[in-house]
């Protein structure tokens, strides 16, 4: 069992640690949720200015901007995944090893054994190749002219994504969860950022029908990105209800299982609508990632929740596995038109 002084000492290195581009933990809730607004609420206008009179080198050094921001964000330590992946990292939540406490310490590794939204660690390795990918556009539209057709219309949605991405870093942190209406600041800081990401995939197809010469495969992992956020968010949502201590078992139920259609129904329809397989792919990916966490999943606390719970996963473990094929199917029948 871990001792609570290395507890406590791993919490205040993830709380106390900051880098010199910014301290994301020391922006209050009300300032978070005002810039998130803020940023939506200036899209439309920004992307009237960005697409109509601004000249390809600005827009691609707000890309590279906007992109390092996200960066830098992503980079500072202390989130609520980050104290997880630590004590998973030190085998505490590993069954597998005998001396594990299998419980985690963290609010956020608590909360696991109350969401049935909650992917296997093997889904994370998805951001691999996002951030791969979104670096290899930025240095080809910075050292080519291959993505022009697509950054007037793609440089407005592309900033606010990597700004509310930022956002969400700052919301994704201890002192955000509990009671109150500001532990749903992270999701909604990612709904923001799959909408803005979806505007990008609208401007890439809008590139390619009125250029042939347009490759949208460059914009392959934008796409993956919108779809890994969209079930991020559903996954975000769960857990910050979870980390409501009298949220009840039912209520945990009934917004897991409505999470799994509900990301079934955008797989499927965002792929059909959008023409985009990439989309449904990804889907797939987190729908099949989270049916495994339901069989991996920790018992709670509670006996009485449990007994709610532990019915109730293996339930969410069947919807996600058959929305998981559904988006998979469809992703594939796209594809093949």
């Amino acid at each position: 069992k871990t001792p609570q002084s290395t507890i406590d000492t791993r919490v205040h290195k993830f709380e106390s640690e900051t880098i010199t581009l910014m301290s994301l933990r020391n922006l209050s809730p009300p300032l978070v949720t005002l810039a998130g607004v803020a940023t939506m609420a200036g899209l439309p206008a920004l992307d009237a200015i960005l697409s109509t009179s601004t000249s390809l080198a600005a827009l691609k050094c707000i890309n590279t901007a906007a992109f390092a921001l996200n960066v830098g964000a992503v980079s500072v330590p202390g989130r609520l995944d980050g104290q997880q992946d630590d004590e998973m990292r030190d085998g505490e939540l590993n069954p597998s090893k005998p001396d594990a406490s299998g419980t985690a310490s963290s609010v956020y590794g608590k909360n696991r054994s109350r969401t049935l939204v909650d992917p296997s660690g093997w889904a994370f390795a998805i951001w691999g190749p996002i951030y791969l990918g979104e670096t290899a556009f930025i240095a080809t539209q910075l050292l080519s002219s291959h993505a022009d057709a697509v950054l007037p219309g793609m440089a407005a949605p592309f900033a606010a994504a990597n700004i509310l991405q930022s956002l969400w870093c700052a919301s994704f942190r201890p002192s955000y969860l509990g009671d109150g209406m500001k532990k749903y600041i992270s999701a909604s800081m990612l709904a923001g950022t799959a909408y803005s990401l979806s505007l990008v995939l609208e401007a890439g197809n809008a590139a390619a029908a009125a250029n042939p010469a347009f490759q949208a495969w460059m914009l392959t992992p934008f796409v993956m990105h919108f779809g890994w956020v969209s079930a991020a968010t559903l996954v975000n949502l769960n857990g910050s209800l979870a980390s409501d201590e009298t949220a009840s078992p039912r209520a945990l139920t009934a917004l897991g299982h409505s999470s799994a259609l509900l990301a079934t129904a955008l797989g499927v329809g965002v792929t059909m609508s959008m023409s985009a397989p990439v989309y449904g792919v990804t889907l797939a990916w987190a729908l099949a990632a989270c049916a495994s966490g339901m069989k991996q999943r920790k018992a709670a606390h509670s006996e009485k929740d449990e007994k709610i719970l532990g019915a109730a996963a293996n339930v969410q473990h069947k919807l996600c596995l058959a929305g998981s094929l559904a988006c998979g199917a469809t992703a594939l029948y796209t594809a093949l038109l």
